[in-house]
């Protein structure tokens, strides 16, 4: 399914003074690990996927970021910020939907080159649309020679089909970050971050979530498309552009016409020319439909491949478990 995404965010700022910290938002969940998947009852498949979208989706991002009060100061680069970091998740081909000209965009010096300019009217040629509101406050706590300043970035997204307007889901996010400010005797300030910093953490924690459901729900993979005789090896037609992370789990399964049989779960190693290796290590023989199919791959794997040569449906595939994100996203999320 061919879809659109555009963002658009409105980050409000604006300190208060409080007695206790802001609640902190949820930490995103990381993609399945080996360890995870072994110890399931069984092998199953992922829900949402979809083997037309094993592909890179393209999403359509509007970022607008404002000050609730005027008097939090808000970098005029931030909006384009968040767009060139949405663009490090290599599931999606990034396009800004932004009212000023590429060349405007690129004076700021903050877009990415992977990020593409489209008008309004291009939009429904894309993959995705992600609408969204993020509002940023801020609440002071004041300690004995310290002040510690808490931005709470709290998003509603809503994420749909720029063609019917079908909406995928609707979400919540919250991201939360301190900024300390200590004063020595003399009464000169000394912080751990900036106030800008402080506010972009915020916003790409509450991003970091946003995005692992858009992994959850738009899980990527590819088709297998070379096999070791014994099986247990097999070459995926996709990797980092597609959003397949080094060590990242999949569900290797069996699709014909409509009917999916999940085979075994492997783990991914991207390539450098655009695939990657699957090593599986554990089959799905407790179900009685994939039993005979494992047990005719493992006997001859290549020849189990060629029956489905220049079929452009149906044949092997896998599928992730998740999507990662970014490794500096992760050290945001768990500082």
């Amino acid at each position: 399914m061919i879809c659109h995404m555009a963002l658009a965010m409105v980050i409000l700022g604006g300190c208060a003074t409080a007695t206790a910290p802001a609640v902190r938002g949820p930490i995103p969940a990381k993609y399945y690990s080996k360890a995870e998947l072994e110890s399931l009852d069984e092998v199953k498949l992922p829900p949402n996927y979809s083997v037309d979208n094993f592909r890179k989706m393209q999403m359509v991002l509007n970022v607008k970021i404002e000050s609730a009060d005027g008097k939090t100061k808000i970098n005029k680069n931030l909006s384009t910020r968040m767009q060139t970091e949405m663009a490090k998740l290599k599931r999606f081909e990034i396009f800004s939907l932004h009212n000023r000209s590429k060349v405007e965009l690129d004076a700021l010096g903050d877009l990415d080159e992977e990020v593409k300019v489209v008008s309004a009217d291009e939009v429904k040629a894309s993959d995705l649309m992600l609408t969204g509101t993020i509002k940023v406050t801020c609440a002071i706590n004041e300690l004995h020679n310290e002040k510690v300043y808490v931005y709470s970035a709290d998003g509603d997204f809503s994420c749909e089909n720029a063609k019917t307007r079908t909406v995928y889901f609707a979400e919540k996010a919250r991201g939360v970050w301190d900024r300390k400010v200590k004063y020595s005797l003399t009464g000169q300030a000394h912080g751990n971050v900036s106030e800008e910093q402080a506010i972009q953490i915020a916003c790409l924690r509450c991003l970091a979530i946003v995005a692992n459901k858009l992994g959850n729900t738009f899980p990527t993979g590819g088709r297998v498309t070379n096999i070791t005789g014994s099986g247990d090896t097999m070459v995926m037609q996709a990797g980092q552009q597609e959003g397949i992370a080094p060590n990242q789990q999949v569900c290797v399964f069996l699709s014909e016409d409509g009917l999916d049989i999940p085979l075994a779960y492997a783990e991914a190693t991207p390539k450098n020319d655009g695939t990657s290796q699957l090593r599986v290590y554990r089959w799905n023989t407790d179900n009685a439909d994939a039993k005979a199919i494992v047990k005719e791959i493992r006997g001859s794997g290549r020849s189990f491949l060629k029956q489905y040569k220049g079929d452009k449906k149906n044949g092997l595939y896998a599928v992730a478990f998740g999507m990662a994100v970014p490794a500096d996203w992760e050290q945001n999320a768990n500082k």
